[in-house]
């Protein structure tokens, strides 16, 4: 509440007594919209081009008219209108019966203007209205004391340089209008132009009975002065110009919304809101009182539709009245500049608090500052939300803008929930008081066994395919030397063509002894899964557990006994054990790779681990035999196997358990592309899990836990966080075209994103980087360059999890793909190559900010602040560069340092050391 009650201030400006001299009117009701029938789709358009007469033009409705009049009377004393047509013949009478005189308008159309709104001649369509206005003015005299003839017609002609001819009304063509109805009518009668039109063409000047000046300091994009003190130089400037001329203000005020706009010369900042309305608007009426000139401020009522066909945002927000006709302001007094605050702080509570209470009503057993913590994240995101929220209940939308805030909400929604998972996460790992379920240290746990202790039989299974014999030789003298009393290993070779690749691993395992077991087929169905099924109709009948590693791996002697005791519990179906590294010390690249991984395992699957949720990833896993053929084998449909059958074997009641300590050492994928091949594969694969299981999942017809449910669904949040991130980051771009392309074209640009959604998303991003370098920092050992480097690793993978989630909702069934190890053929090219989409987003993300940067936020902050959030976008793409570069260059140290010839005293290596458990 005290956060909310801070965007509350109070504003002093001049009070205003008494009625205003005078207001503008348009008699558009709030759901309607004069230019609809020009622009209403694709069916006005095809009888517009096929006929050539457009739709009949919409009309203002006689009972709103009167409606407003009633309320403006006793609180304006002039009314000034645009256009006869716009229910002007009536307009006269209803002003009369509340007190009121009229200041009415003859719009003067161009042959452009003509054409498209009534299918006639311009000379026809202004002689109706120059008609409509003289008739109004000789009938009327008690009521109407001016008129005006045209509405910045000359500022449209200097606008429109190119196409005078039809689209522009010329200083010549409004003079003649003027003088015919200076001829007819019995009253003054000028045209309405800005200030600087006045001065431009004094010619025009001469022709009017007063000077009808629009003052707005808000669209003056060179001005660096304040409101009231441009007001006062222009009015000043026009003095002496024509110091004979009566100066009346047609046009003064200052919108309640839109886009900030800024001063290019000083960086003076014009806000367009409620407070900066009533402040500017009092101070510019109470000093144009002081010097008796008329005025009429733009506008009485809030104009809608003006936001949507004619001049941005801002030009519907110019009313004293909102569009339900309810006053904006008060006149005199202090003004807040945001007195609805209390309500939306209430509705963000009634949204933080049953969060709040579940959470400190769960995890009571956390320290204070980790419930503090996250706590405040909670209201943070509440409020973040209810603000959006309080900004879309002030927007006039029409159903296109309400589609596309219902999918910023949506988008701003998803990622503050995907947030608040990881929030969770990070409070419960840094501030636990103590692990339930973690894993005790090897040595302790093999030193608890007793010495008549039965080992139950393990048969270890080696799938390959294609793999350097050399280094699968490296595994197998690895589990060779395991300190277990009874083992067996069975290695299968499927879809390996060539026979040198295969045959020197099946003698090598003849080596080895009558423990080892080879099989080759030159095709076997279901990729890895097919093989490790037909393995297990071949392993020992007195075996009671299965093994399964990976080709590349290097285990510790003591990994079996350390966790094979676990299955002691009847529940524990099975054990894992994480994925580690051992080549990776003297490499920049697989350095970043390595530190990655870790965060996994030593943050995700141990907060997992305690809520018996843990993800089964395949090698250093270890399963119950009886319970592998209870679930028929491993899938074959699933590119992800080995996930896919712990969640089954959760799915019926059977528990896991993990151990955090490193029992075996692999290899980091060569290349970038290898890197993201495996993290494609793996998203790919959670995708086929989700929509296989998540019916199930999510119905009665399973025995996982609330828990496991929640940990399952929160680790895809992440994925799906990537998917919705590419997606947002071609619509970015898109929109940015369509705010940078129309101008060029003479058409009207889409107006920015609002930024009450830019900057939360922003603010998101910066959490996500306190969260990961804070679990990093807690659980994971490694230096904070190290976790720099994990995290620029992580984030390159965002455009390629992204992918594989979208492909993967959208097709059934990719090959499988293994990860390429012991692959050193890359050159700076193809590293580059490797990240090339990635590359490709990164130069269109930041060629559409600096655009956008030196375009329209030169004058508008909001642009500026959306070129910021797409160089933020960037990021995930620049590191793939980065990291794709640091693959490159470690590569080509590599290659030189090959050529080298080793110091004389460097002495020989045995091969591939086993690294130490980290």
């Amino acid at each position: 509440m005290a956060g909310w009650r801070l965007l509350d201030s109070h504003v002093q400006a001049a009070n205003v007594e008494g009625p205003l001299h005078g207001v503008t009117y348009a008699a558009w009701a709030k759901d309607q919209d004069p230019l609809a029938a020009k622009s209403s789709g694709i069916l006005s358009f095809l009888r517009t081009a096929f006929t050539e007469e457009p739709p009949p033009p919409v009309k203002p409705r006689k009972e709103q008219i009167q409606y407003d009049f009633a309320m403006m009377a006793g609180h304006v004393d002039y009314i000034r209108t645009y256009r006869t047509s716009d229910g002007g013949e009536e307009m006269a009478e209803i002003a009369a019966r509340n007190g009121l005189k009229l200041v009415p308008g003859a719009w003067i159309y161009s042959a452009v203007e003509a054409k498209q709104q009534f299918g006639r001649d311009a000379a026809d369509v202004n002689a109706e209205e120059t008609r409509g206005l003289i008739r109004m003015a000789n009938q009327n005299p008690n009521v109407i004391d001016r008129v005006m003839v045209g509405n910045e017609n000359i500022l449209r002609w200097d606008a429109q340089k190119d196409d005078r001819d039809n689209n522009a009304v010329s200083p010549a063509q409004l003079i003649r209008e003027i003088r015919n109805v200076k001829r007819n009518v019995k009253v003054p009668v000028s045209t309405a132009e800005p200030w600087h039109v006045w001065l431009r063409y004094p010619e025009l000047a001469r022709e009017v009975d007063f000077l009808a000046v629009h003052i707005l300091p808000y669209w003056d994009e060179q001005s660096s002065e304040a409101p009231l003190d441009y007001l006062k130089n222009k009015i000043k400037l026009l003095r002496q110009a024509y110091p004979n001329k009566n100066i009346i203000v047609t046009e003064v005020g200052w919108p309640s919304n839109g886009a900030e706009r800024r001063s290019p010369a000083t960086g003076l900042i014009k806000r367009a809101t409620p407070a900066e309305q009533a402040k500017n608007v009092r101070d510019m009426v109470a000093w144009l009182k002081s010097q008796n000139i008329d005025y009429f401020v733009v506008e009485a009522i809030d104009q809608p539709w003006k936001s949507y066909d004619l001049e941005g945002k801002a030009g519907g927000y110019w009313g004293l009245w909102n569009a339900d006709r309810e006053p904006k302001f008060a006149w005199s007094g202090a003004i807040e500049t945001f007195p609805q605050w209390w309500v939306w702080a209430v509705w963000s509570v009634v949204g933080a608090l049953p969060l709040m209470a579940l959470f400190l009503w769960k995890w009571r057993d956390l320290a204070a500052v980790g419930q503090l913590a996250f706590c405040g994240l909670v209201a943070l995101s509440a409020s973040a939300v209810a603000y959006g929220a309080s900004v879309a209940a002030g927007t006039y939308m029409v159903s296109g803008e309400v589609i596309g805030w219902a999918m910023l909400a949506f988008f701003l929604i998803v990622s503050l929930a995907m947030a608040l998972v990881q929030a969770l996460e990070l409070v419960e790992t840094i501030w636990r008081r103590h692990w339930r379920r973690e894993a005790l240290p090897a040595a302790e746990m093999i030193a608890r066994q007793p010495g008549d202790r039965v080992w139950p039989k393990v048969s270890l299974h080696l799938a390959i395919c294609n793999e350097p014999p050399a280094m699968v030789m490296q595994t197998l003298d690895s589990l060779a030397a395991l300190d277990y009393p009874d083992f067996e290993v069975i290695v299968i070779d499927n879809n390996t063509k060539d026979p040198a690749v295969w045959r020197p691993v099946q003698d090598y395992c003849a080596q080895l002894g009558e423990r080892f077991r080879f099989f080759h087929f030159d095709v076997m169905k279901g990729f890895k899964a097919g093989a490790l099924n037909y393995v297990l109709g071949q392993t020992a009948v007195d075996a009671r557990v299965i093994g399964v590693i990976d080709s590349d791996y290097m285990v510790r002697s003591d990994w079996l006994k350390a966790v094979v005791p676990y299955f002691d519990d009847p529940k524990v179906s099975y054990v894992q054990a994480p994925q580690d590294h051992r080549d990776w010390r003297d490499d920049r690249f697989k350095e970043m790779l390595n530190w990655e991984y870790a965060g996994f395992f030593d943050i995700g699957m141990c907060l997992r681990n305690e809520y018996d949720a843990i993800i089964q990833h395949g090698t250093m896993t270890l399963v119950r035999k009886d319970r592998m053929e209870e679930m028929d084998g491993w899938a074959t449909w699933c590119i992800t196997e080995d996930t896919e059958l712990g969640l089954r074997l959760m799915e019926k009641g059977y528990g896991a358990m993990y151990s955090r300590e490193r029992f075996g050492h692999g290899l980091t994928p060569d290349h970038f592309a290898g890197y993201k091949k495996q993290r494609f594969r793996w998203a790919y694969g959670a995708m086929q899990i989700m929509k296989a299981h998540g019916g199930k999942m999510m119905g009665k017809a399973t025995r996982l836990t609330f828990w496991q449910k929640y940990h399952f669904v929160s680790g895809w949040l992440p994925w799906f966080a990537d998917a919705l991130n590419l997606i947002f980051t071609w619509a970015g771009l898109a929109w940015a075209l369509a705010v940078l392309l129309p101008p060029l074209f003479g058409l009207k640009p889409v107006g920015l994103p609002p930024a009450e959604f830019i900057v939360p998303t922003i603010g998101i991003f910066v959490f996500k980087l306190v969260y990961s370098f804070g679990l990093y920092a807690n659980r994971v050992n490694c230096s904070f360059r190290q976790s720099v480097g994990a995290s620029l690793a992580g984030l390159a993978l965002t455009y390629t999890v992204g992918r594989a989630v979208i492909y993967g909702l959208a097709t059934s069934r990719l090959p499988f793909m293994r990860t390429p190890k012991m692959d050193e053929r890359a050159t700076l090219g193809m590293a580059l190559g490797m990240a090339r989409g990635e590359a490709v987003l990164m130069i269109l993300l930041w060629v559409a900010a600096l655009v956008l940067w030196n375009t329209s936020g030169v004058i508008d902050p909001e642009a500026r602040l959306w070129a910021g959030f797409m160089a933020v976008q960037s990021l995930p793409f620049t590191a793939a560069v980065i990291v794709s570069l640091v693959n490159a260059l470690e590569q080509m140290r590599h290659a030189r340092a090959a050529f080298e010839p080793a110091p004389a005293t460097a002495p020989v290596s045995a091969g591939p050391a086993m690294q130490p458990a980290q």
